[in-house]
């Protein structure tokens, strides 16, 4: 039997304003690396070999910084959250308990991809791009959607079939 605080609870709209607030994220960074690759490819300063005279401590702290974002939502965010959410039996609650935590990893992805915006802005190493790609892809394919929910609290049985509905 499925346990829900609100018997209204509309998954679909909840996920569908959450999906809305995380593509608005990605905008900010998505149009900064559109504008800087366009006018490093029009000045003709994009480079692709990243080992020809590199700045390693620019590199350092831009890799320092990647590496920070990817271990706090990689590393832990997924078991930190289901453990704060051992108590709640709620279907409904539990979802929009994991609101504010979904928002604040995809805000550090979305930094991380700033990161990769900026290091393509300085130095025009194509390596940046692949870094603001790594990024727009833990963005688009972690996307809340009934199946990221279903995966994410290992949703069966009755459950399963209310968040596909």
């Amino acid at each position: 039997m499925i346990k829900l605080e609100n018997p209204e609870f509309d998954s679909k709209g909840f996920i569908k304003k959450l999906e809305s607030t995380i593509y608005l994220i990605l905008a900010v960074p998505l149009i900064g690396f559109t504008f800087v690759l366009l006018e490093k490819e029009k000045a003709g300063t994009l480079r692709s070999t990243f080992f020809d005279d590199p700045d390693y401590m620019f590199h350092s702290v831009m890799l320092i910084g990647i590496a920070y974002v990817l271990m706090r939502t990689i590393g832990t965010w997924k078991r930190d959250l289901l453990r704060s959410l051992q108590e709640v039996e709620e279907l409904d609650l539990k979802m929009r308990k994991v609101r504010r935590p979904i928002i604040y990893r995809n805000i550090l992805w979305a930094f991380g991809a700033a990161i990769g915006t900026y290091g393509l802005y300085e130095k025009g190493d194509m390596l940046y791009a692949l870094v603001f790609a790594v990024f727009l892809i833990l963005l688009t394919a972690n996307r809340p959607s009934p199946h990221y929910f279903i995966k994410l609290f290992q949703l069966t049985g009755e459950e399963k079939k209310w968040m596909q509905k």
